[in-house]
């Protein structure tokens, strides 16, 4: 069980996470799947009766030129299907990929509504072009997003980039 679970944690994590379903232009996480997928943190703990995994410390998750960082993540898979449920990053949680970044004070990613929040002093930019808000909603099936609270947004003209400040 334990090796199943290393698999489907090792192996499917980054490609829900940082799914092509993000595209939107976001950074390179479409080429970046093809890469090699490298994990770290000061601590990782399995509880296979809870189906659950916590990585602890310097948490950091990399594939190609795409990285998620946090302090803290937890994975909730299936105990009967083996199938990821949930994703939960928190403590400074920055997504890079290529030029691109998103960050926040915690992440989720429910896999069961192909769905990633982003709460807490939330911040994208693209090609200099920034939004900040408390909540981000994006659909990862439909490409669909919604940002909540003190909404700041600074759009450059395509072919300028600049600090989106």
């Amino acid at each position: 069980m334990a090796k199943a679970f290393l698999f489907i944690f090792l192996g499917i994590l980054p490609s829900y996470l940082l799914s092509e379903n993000l595209e939107g232009g976001f950074g390179t996480i479409v080429n970046d799947q093809k890469e090699p997928i490298s994990f770290s943190s000061d601590s990782l703990f399995f509880n296979e009766k809870t189906g659950t995994s916590e990585m602890k410390g310097s948490v950091n998750i990399s594939q190609g030129e795409t990285s998620l960082s946090s302090n803290y993540a937890e994975i909730s898979f299936n105990m009967n299907t083996n199938e990821l449920e949930r994703f939960f990053a928190s403590g400074e949680v920055v997504l890079k990929s290529g030029n691109d970044i998103a960050m926040g004070d915690e992440a989720v990613y429910d896999f069961i509504k192909n769905e990633l929040t982003i709460l807490g002093d939330v911040y994208f930019s693209q090609a200099g072009s920034t939004i900040k808000a408390e909540k981000a909603v994006i659909n990862t099936e439909t490409g669909s997003a919604s940002m909540m609270g003190s909404v700041k947004t600074t759009l450059m003209p395509l072919g300028q980039e600049g600090d989106g400040e």
